[in-house]
């Protein structure tokens, strides 16, 4: 008997399978829980293991770029949560996980939702060292953000006091814990930004459990903390504590004391350090001196009393010569300025009118005011005005005539 239908290839139905659990988007992103069996780690970097509970298994490949992210050594027999999407090896048509995140069994929601917020920030670059900024290393005024009685903000302005005492400190009191206490401390940082002359924020608080810290642990304070122009201290809990904060702040201290250590200078190192500076310039200073006191006594050993004085002689003779050079030079000069000012008065005076009427000439004006320069401008009988060169005449005109 013959087959009547169609023909699968068993690629065929691989494939077919394989698009189905595409289509299924749960089967795409899905956490499973089991136990860790066949651990193979060859030298691609790729991660081979096998899932298994009571009654099952199933395999798991983790490829080069996503082991390189897994922050535990995981063995044989380990408890593990692994979080992926189901596919199928063509090769043996076996369906398998192909792992993006492994994380210890038992480590809870908040463990988990750390861990996914962790690296969800750092593939966007919040962690980068090249955004971290640089800390003053003397700090006028530093920004404090913590519950105002804690004993986080004791320690730091005990540790203050102690180390340097001219720094000046602003409180902006928040919530460390509890559901609002994110909120709060995003919105802190974002007004101590926006006030002058802060040149530090210390952000933290005191040890405590995983539920005790998740405030630092919100994304709303590690955006608020990457968008801040003002270096973060970020001072949170014991040494062993690391939250999220930790990761972005641009220095991280383990504890809130310690912060102090970190951002301001000891006020004791300071003046020996300025002590040892002082005794350094007066011995530099001293010496320069014992130099130059040694060059003026070699010169005057070398040089006899009376050629000093000769030499000081010479030099007063030449200070008078070059006194007695510059004055002759001024009376030249006001010589030659004042016979260019004798030749343009007599040029001066050559054109002036005054000079022509001097010599005979005069000026005739009608009764008008007007010159007269041709005898057709008045008329017999009328009265004219000469201007001489001493004085003027009235005169009446009694016969007219024109030249030509």
């Amino acid at each position: 008997m013959f087959p009547t239908g169609k023909i699968y290839k068993v690629h065929e139905i691989t494939q077919i399978l394989q698009g189905i659990l595409q289509s299924d988007p749960m089967l795409q992103d899905l956490w499973l829980e089991g136990e860790i069996s066949n651990l193979a780690r060859p030298s691609s970097g790729h991660v081979y293991f096998t899932l298994k509970d009571n009654s099952s298994q199933i395999k798991c490949a983790v490829f080069r770029s996503a082991a390189s992210r897994l922050r535990f050594p995981m063995q044989n027999g380990d408890a593990v949560l692994i979080n992926g999407r189901l596919t199928i090896y063509d090769v043996r048509s076996e369906y398998q996980i192909i792992g993006e995140r492994v994380v210890p069994a038992g480590v809870g929601e908040l463990q988990l939702a750390f861990e996914r917020l962790k690296e969800q920030l750092a593939e966007e670059g919040l962690f980068d060292p090249i955004h971290k900024k640089p800390l003053p290393k003397f700090p006028q005024q530093i920004g404090l953000i913590t519950s105002a009685t804690g004993a986080a903000i004791r320690d730091i302005l005990r540790m203050l006091q102690k180390r340097y005492p001219a720094v000046e400190v602003l409180l902006f009191p928040t919530l460390v814990q509890g559901d609002d206490a994110a909120t709060e401390i995003a919105h802190a940082i974002a007004c101590m930004n926006r006030l002058p002359a802060i040149d530090l924020l210390i952000v933290g608080r005191g040890g405590g459990s995983i539920e005790d810290l998740w405030a630092f642990n919100e994304e709303v304070v590690a955006r608020a903390i990457f968008a801040s122009h003002i270096p973060i201290v970020s001072a949170v809990g014991h040494e062993t504590d690391v939250t999220i904060a930790d990761l972005v702040a641009d220095h991280r201290a383990p504890t809130p004391s310690a912060a102090v250590e970190n951002i301001v200078p000891d006020q004791e190192e300071l003046r020996l350090q300025l002590a040892a500076v002082r005794s350094s310039l007066l011995r530099s200073i001293a010496g320069r001196i014992d130099v130059a006191r040694t060059k003026l006594e070699n010169i005057q050993s070398r040089t006899p009393t009376t050629h000093r004085i000769d030499a000081i002689n010479r030099l007063r003779q030449t200070v008078d010569q070059l006194d007695l050079r510059g004055q002759r030079a001024a009376v030249q000069q006001l010589s030659g300025k004042r016979r260019s000012w004798q030749i343009a008065a007599a040029q001066l005076d050559t054109l002036s009118p005054l000079a022509t009427l001097a010599r005979g000439y005069s000026i005739c004006k009608d009764s008008s005011g007007k010159t007269v320069t041709d005898a057709t401008q008045v008329n017999v009988g009328e009265e004219v005005q000469l201007r001489l060169s001493r004085g003027q005449l009235a005169c009446r005109v009694l016969k007219g005539e024109i030249d030509g």
